[in-house]
């Protein structure tokens, strides 16, 4: 009876293993090599607007670019905008769908975000240009949401702010109460002595239980000295942070609170601080989702200590992933999540910024994390390869060549996931400096979904 009874756990251990390990293989490969163009590195948003996905690239050396499918399916992509040059929108940061009404692309521009808006997805009407000193040359509009009468979009650069708009044609500064709450708060830098403003970008938007959210950054990649630097390390192009991201919370629009944060009355700190100081490295907050009534962040960490928080009020937050306590330590960026049939998907970025070789580091690639409830303990692997486990070389070290999930998209009840890959742009030759070749030049982003 003992050995029948032991027989039993170890089918039926097999039997779990083998439905995970099918759920990683049951994705196919939709888009491939940058939509034909390697130089796309990013698909770096995805709405679905009127019955199409739309996706948004990142192209530093020819602009962004936002293609469209009404099926998701190989060979049904069509180019519906391209940026004038590298010089005007490097990428597409966010797509957000506005119900039927229009949907808006959210650029990154180092002359000054553009907020573009379509109402059939292919004529483009650039509807803000971020310029002039209210707003602080903002570089990127990152996220945007409807709570109420107005669209929000959460901006920044040098200092977090907030726009709005009733018609998504004209767009305002909001005014704040406290008087430029995102921007309230100090941290000192101890290189220089110098008290700087911690929360530097608005990073995700949502509502939740009739409240606007706002999450916020410390840092973000500086694309302004990408192009021509002779780039060892992903990490040298994000400076180092002042402090950990903040949670402000809203009921208008007008009047915050901030509930995550410095001094936040609630006890959680910067980036949760104050449950644990090691928590202080969660420089932003990379993702958010409402999933069972209950609202989810995923952080980005400097030391690939990323991880899953959430809350039922707003106010009490927990822990329900810590990526170091799985195993994984290169998981840097909980870059996306979805609720998708009653699950919740996590993509997250997976790629060694310290200059480990690939075998040593425990890279894997873009990893795929799901729930059916959320709960602690409920989470597992499905992606762990970046889809097809294959690698390129770059600076003489082995690296993934899908090494992020950067976001993802629904259509027609199908589940879709676009890639993170390296970045295109122009490094000098080590023997010959004067000469430069193209990272990443055959590579491009890809796009899987998920069959059933």
């Amino acid at each position: 009876m003992k050995r029948v009874i032991n027989l039993l756990i170890i089918v039926s251990f097999m039997v779990l293993s083998m439905h995970r390990y099918s759920m990683a293989e049951q994705w196919e490969k939709v888009v491939e090599k940058g939509f034909g163009d390697p130089s796309n590195d990013y698909a770096w948003s995805m709405a679905t607007f009127r019955g199409k996905l739309y996706v948004g690239t990142l192209n530093f050396l020819k602009g962004a670019e936002i293609w469209c499918s009404k099926s998701g399916e190989l060979d049904t992509w069509e180019r519906v905008y391209n940026a004038r040059s590298s010089l005007s929108n490097i990428g597409v940061r966010s797509l957000y769908a506005d119900d039927n009404r229009a949907v808006y692309a959210c650029t990154y521009n180092t002359g000054g975000t553009e907020i573009l808006r379509s109402v059939n997805g292919r004529k483009w009407t650039q509807v803000k240009k971020s310029r002039g000193s209210e707003s602080q040359d903002n570089n990127t509009v990152r996220g945007m949401i409807r709570f109420g009468d107005y669209l929000y979009g959460g901006a920044g650069s040098n200092g977090a702010q907030l726009y709005r708009s009733k018609t998504g044609l004209n767009w305002k500064l909001v005014k704040t109460n406290p008087v430029g709450a995102f921007e309230s708060t100090k941290v000192l830098d101890p290189n220089t002595g110098e008290m700087l403003t911690n929360n530097l970008l608005i990073g995700e938007l949502a509502v939740f239980k009739d409240k606007l959210y706002a999450f916020t950054w410390t840092r973000d990649l500086d694309m302004r000295n990408l192009a021509g630097q002779n780039i060892k390390d992903i990490s040298t192009l994000i400076p180092d942070s002042p402090g950990g991201f903040e949670v402000w919370r809203s009921s208008d629009g007008t009047n915050w609170e901030k509930v995550v944060g410095l001094d936040d009355p609630y006890g959680n700190g910067m980036g949760f601080s104050l449950h644990n100081s090691g928590s202080l490295a969660n420089d932003a907050v990379t993702s958010v989702a409402v999933f069972n009534d209950q609202l989810y962040l995923g952080t980005q960490s400097n030391y690939g200590n990323s991880s899953i928080w959430r809350t039922e009020n707003g106010t009490e937050w927990v822990e329900v992933l810590d990526f170091f306590s799985m195993g994984e330590r290169f998981n840097f960026y909980v870059w996306r999540m979805i609720p998708f049939e009653g699950k919740l998907f996590i993509g997250t970025l997976n790629v060694a910024l310290l200059n480990v070789p690939l075998a040593i580091a425990g890279v894997t690639g873009a990893q795929i994390w799901t729930s059916n409830s959320g709960d602690p303990g409920t989470f597992f692997n499905i992606i762990h390869n970046g889809f097809d486990g294959e690698t390129l070389t770059f600076k003489g070290r082995e690296m993934p060549k899908n090494y992020g999930i950067r976001s993802f998209g629904i259509l027609h009840d199908t589940l879709f996931a676009g890639t993170a890959t390296i970045a295109s742009f122009p490094i000098p030759k080590e023997d010959d400096p004067e000469h430069k070749t193209i990272a990443g030049k055959d590579v491009g982003c890809e796009i899987w979904k998920l069959v059933e």
